[in-house]
Order: structure tokens, then sequence, then C-alpha cells
């Protein structure tokens, strides 16, 4: 036990020499938790990626004003050029007046489906002529162009009936005064915008 107590004894006369021979300074500041360069840099981050979600929302607003809306082109223009493509491929002189006759009576299907909304493509054509008459879309003398016209055609098309070249002029015809007389107007204003 004398022992131990000899050697506390010299290890705090030890620590009192140290003491003696330290020099005092001034206590330090405290230490920061997080090292601020890292923090900053996070902060730069992240303010960097808000800036290019912004610039791209922007981009993308921008775009879409840019956008044009360009309207659907009207069922009578459509059907127009359809005609013209169906003169241009010669069915006629080709002798496929069957073929004519068909694409013909589709053409003007598909218009009285695009200018009425009436699903004139997909019906029969006493379907679509009964689905006609108690719609209010034609005039009465329309209703009856359209009957002997698809009714023509269909004989032309499923009786294997043949048309004289001045009846086949006639279908052609009956099928261009029927877009003609149904084609919707459009009306501008000075500026030249769609009132209709």
């Amino acid at each position: 036990m004398i022992s131990i107590l000899l050697s506390f004894s010299s290890a705090t006369s030890s620590v009192t020499e140290d003491i003696e021979k330290a020099e005092i300074r001034d206590i330090k500041g405290p230490v920061g938790v997080y090292n601020l360069t890292y923090l900053y840099l996070v902060l730069a981050i992240i303010a960097v990626i808000i800036l290019i979600v912004l610039i791209v929302r922007f981009l993308k607003k921008r775009k879409k004003l840019k956008e044009i809306f360009i309207p659907p082109r009207p069922a009578h223009e459509i059907a127009y050029e359809a005609l013209r493509e169906l003169m241009n491929r010669d069915y006629l002189k080709a002798g496929k007046v069957r073929e004519y006759y068909f694409e013909l009576s589709d053409i003007v299907r598909h218009y009285i489906e695009d200018r009425f909304q009436l699903k004139a493509p997909e019906m029969t054509t006493e379907e679509f002529l009964s689905t006609l008459k108690y719609s209010g879309v034609l005039n009465s003398e329309q209703k009856g162009d359209v009957r002997d016209f698809l009714s023509h055609c269909d004989m032309v098309k499923f009786a294997k009936y043949l048309p004289e070249q001045r009846e086949i002029e006639l279908s052609y015809d009956s099928a261009k005064k029927l877009i003609d007389g149904t084609k919707e107007i459009v009306v501008q204003d000075k500026a030249g915008n769609d009132l209709s």
C-alpha cells in the first residue's frame, strides 16, 4: 500500500511540474459540428437544380404558347380533294366503273360523317337514310338527292348495273352538288379570323 501511495505522489508531482512548465493560453472558441463549406456547396447545388427546373418549365410553357392552333380542315375541302383524286385515278378509262362508284359513294359518306357527325360509312344505305330522315341536318330536297345518289351507287356496286357515260357524269355532278349545297360557310372578319 505504501508503494501505491508513493507512485500516486510521484504522478501528482509530475503533473504539477508539467503545469508549471506549460504556457498559459486563451480558451479556443466552440468547434462547429458542420463544416460550412459543405453547407454552402449543398445550397448551391439545390439552387442550380431549382433554376434548371424553372428554365425547363418556362421553355415548355413558351413552346405551348408558340404552337399555333390549326383548325381541322373543313369537310368540303377534304371531299373536293378526294373527288379530284378520284378523277385522276382514271377508273373509267380502265373500265373499273364499279370501283369508281364504290369510291364516289365512300367520298360522299365520309363527307356527311365529317360535316354532320353522322356515322354514314358504317351504316347500310337503308340504315343511313332512316337516320337521315329523322335528323334535321339536311332539308327535304337534299335528303332526296342523297337518297337518289346512294340508291344509284348501290345499283352499280351491288346489282352490277352498268351505267352509261352520261349517268356516270350525273352521279359525279350529284355528289359535287350535295357537297356544294351543304358545305360549311366560313365567315371571316377584316383581320382574317374565323367568326363561324
